[in-house]
């Protein structure tokens, strides 16, 4: 299963806390200007067309609700589809990967890697997918799993676009060589306005950055990496990537995280949304706007607001000041009673289905099954607590596994199954 924080207690009330103050990405731009499209940042090439969704009509309101959309799942993390797809796929923890296709979840997986992916680990499994944007022209799509050894596979697989099982020959992309602990993997794969894959990787595990990975440009953990899978051999590196030329490794977009294991990238906007889970302060989400990078999250120096872990073994007295580190757009105490203790990374909704959500980016905690959400404006988010509507009977305590969206933007989000049969939910207004 996985978990990517201990728990600790239902929380009643939205997360607390603020961000750093007066943080700045390395590059100079300004954290608290909106990147979206009111703001002053270049607007990204519109996404591809997705069409409304069939299954609903446009409904006006803001009161929300949970739909079952599949159940009887072992230990689904994620779901995801190509745009315009009427199928929606469902990521098992195992090694599977399942399709729902007209409302019927299929008996045969799509694609069944279970002999190569290592899950004994909480955190450990097949953890992420991502269709290449011109998949209805050539099949390809990407998966992040744990190999045996524990060590991250990035793999390329391939199918007719219109079948519902894929071939199973692998392509290797990339394997990201890391430390016996079996924690903070991240997991993430997503593809970027500019076509590139976006990857998350974790700091290697154990506590307090013990592998030294968080503030080591050269590694490849502890980061969000970016690479073009359309060009080199096995991939190539954008020119524009922060450590290109030298510096750090040459994959590296962002730096500084502990352990990203769901991060979005808005095709409106093209910010990135970053879920980065804490160790035992706060829960951080993170947002590096369009045309952006190598910011540096400041972990383990930083963890949300505080200084956990001053440089070279120094006293807190001597902490570096936080203008060096990105703040989060919003950090909460996980310390706090009526707090939650593993942050799951959402996404910017931008489905047909509810009209007056268009634009709100929804996340939530794995260990209370909180579901919040906010609207990016370039600063400090001002977060709604959306859970007493969404999940009045607390279904998703310790069980929010991952969010995801289909093929026409709507939301969706997975119940993991520790305390019954895993499932799939859509959320819809009522």
């Amino acid at each position: 299963m996985v978990a990517v924080g201990g728990c600790e207690g239902r929380i009643d009330g939205p997360p607390g806390g603020t961000p750093r103050d007066g943080a700045s990405p390395e590059d100079g731009s300004n954290p608290d200007r909106d990147a979206g499209p009111t703001g002053d940042a270049p607007i990204p090439p519109p996404p591809p067309d997705a069409p409304p969704a069939p299954y609903c009509t446009a409904h006006p309101g803001t009161r929300l609700r949970l739909v079952l959309i599949a159940d009887n799942l072992e230990h689904p993390v994620y779901v995801t589809a190509p745009t315009g797809d009427g199928r929606l796929f469902i990521l098992e923890q195992p090694g599977r990967i399942r399709i729902v296709k007209d409302g019927r979840l299929l008996a045969a997986p799509y694609l069944d890697i279970e002999s190569r992916v290592l899950s004994t680990g909480d955190e450990q499994g097949l953890l992420g997918l991502a269709f290449h944007p011109r998949f209805a022209q050539n099949g390809r799509f990407f998966v992040f799993y744990t190999q045996p050894g524990g060590d991250l596979a990035i793999a390329e697989y391939g199918a007719d676009p219109a079948a519902d099982t894929a071939r199973t020959a692998e392509e290797r992309i990339m394997t990201i060589d890391r430390a016996t602990a079996d924690n903070h993997n991240g997991g993430s794969l997503q593809f970027g306005t500019d076509g590139y894959l976006y990857i998350s990787a974790g700091d290697g595990g154990g506590a307090e950055d013990t592998y030294h990975n968080g503030q080591n440009k050269n590694s490849q953990l502890a980061k969000i990496l970016r690479i073009d899978i359309d060009k080199g051999s096995p991939y190539g590196i954008p020119s524009d990537n922060p450590f290109a030329s030298g510096g750090g490794a040459r994959e590296a977009f962002v730096w500084g995280l502990r352990n990203p294991y769901r991060f979005s990238i808005d095709h409106t906007s093209g910010n990135l949304f970053i879920g980065d889970v804490g160790q035992g302060g706060y829960e951080e989400i993170n947002v590096v706007p369009y045309q952006t990078n190598g910011q540096n999250f400041g972990w383990p120096i930083y963890e949300g607001p505080t200084c956990l872990d001053p440089e070279d073994g120094d006293p807190p007295s001597s902490c570096p000041p936080p203008e060096r580190y990105q703040a989060p757009t919003y950090a909460y105490d996980r310390r706090r009673p009526d707090t939650g203790c593993s942050v799951i990374g959402g996404y910017v909704y931008r489905g047909t289905c509810m009209p007056d959500f268009v634009g709100t980016y929804f996340f939530g905690d794995y260990c209370t099954g909180d579901i919040y959400s906010f609207v990016y404006s370039g600063g400090p988010a001002q977060v709604t607590d959306r859970t007493n509507e969404i999940d009045p009977n607390n279904d998703l305590y310790g069980d929010l596994s991952g969010f995801g969206v289909d093929g026409y933007g709507e939301l969706y989000l997975t119940d993991l199954g520790n305390r019954g049969p895993g499932r799939v939910y859509r959320i819809e207004t009522e």
